[in-house]
């Protein structure tokens, strides 16, 4: 029975001093302290996280980076060029985008009063890289403007030498067709075959022996090409060759016509020399 009470006694006084500890200043404080760094540690740790999930993000926006840098190297030895000017333009979004995020969060770092030097000196890894890859798309930029004007370049001096081109051969064309022309006046060969009141009215002959040599009345004549004409008729009995021609230059054929009319052909065996005295052919029909 003693036993008991004294348990009693030693609980009930165990109570009473547990309870005056609780109810104590101090341990209030103490309580108060412990909730204040249970509530800093918690917003530590979500700040860190949201720290970490801004590098992760920016490191593997820098990866993707990476990644596009080699195909656009590749695409730009190719002919792709405004998907490249695209994708440069897209890719330098993002970078500006983690740039803001990483100068932010860079600030929010250096105003912490916390031992954060290795956070921010990954920050500043990050910032460093960002600017690295900047430069590469501001040269891969530059590499295509100066490509562009390259081309443009390229592009005037063909449209000139094209220009140059049409002129010459304009200048060519012009060239051979008066070479052409003076070649087929240099050819060129008159006939004609009349009586003699008709040669006479024409101005061709002056008297059935004397054949006008200046002045001839060419509009009268019929134009051939000597380098194609070979023989020439003429719708009549009787012949005679009033110009001069060298006589073994060519024959005076007799003969009829499909319907039986008497002609007299001027067969040319040698153009050169039929026509080497006068380019003129008048013959004298009867």
């Amino acid at each position: 029975m003693k036993k008991v009470l004294t348990f009693v006694s030693v609980a009930l006084v165990a109570l009473l001093l547990s309870s005056c500890v609780e109810s104590s200043k101090k341990y209030q404080a103490l309580l108060a302290e412990k909730e204040s760094l249970a509530v800093e540690n918690q917003n530590l740790e979500n700040e860190f996280n949201a720290t970490m999930g801004i590098i992760n993000e920016v490191e593997n926006n820098l990866q993707a980076i990476r990644d596009a840098e080699g195909i656009l190297l590749v695409k730009q030895e190719g002919s792709e060029r405004d998907q490249i000017v695209s994708e440069l333009i897209q890719l330098k979004e993002v970078m500006a985008t983690n740039h803001a995020r990483l100068d932010s969060l860079n600030d929010v770092l250096a105003k912490q009063n916390k031992n954060n030097a290795n956070l921010r000196a990954q920050v500043k890894k990050l910032q460093a890289q960002l600017k690295e890859k900047e430069e590469m798309i501001a040269n891969l930029q530059a590499q295509i403007a100066e490509k562009d004007g390259q081309i443009a370049n390229l592009n005037t001096q063909v449209e000139n030498l094209n220009n140059d081109l049409t002129k010459a051969n304009d200048q060519i064309n012009n060239l051979n067709n008066a070479n052409l022309a003076q070649e087929n006046e240099l050819n060129a060969v008159y006939y004609i075959g009349a009586t003699k009141n008709e040669l006479k009215s024409k101005g061709v002959i002056l008297s059935a022996k004397k054949v006008l040599k200046n002045g001839v009345p060419t509009d009268a004549f019929t134009k051939a090409d000597k380098r194609e004409t070979t023989s020439i008729v003429f719708n009549t009995k009787k012949a005679v060759v009033l110009t001069n021609h060298p006589t073994d230059s060519y024959n005076l054929v007799k003969g009829t016509d499909a319907d039986g009319k008497k002609i007299v052909t001027v067969e040319i065996t040698n153009p050169e020399l039929f026509w080497s005295v006068t380019k003129y052919l008048v013959v004298l029909t009867k």
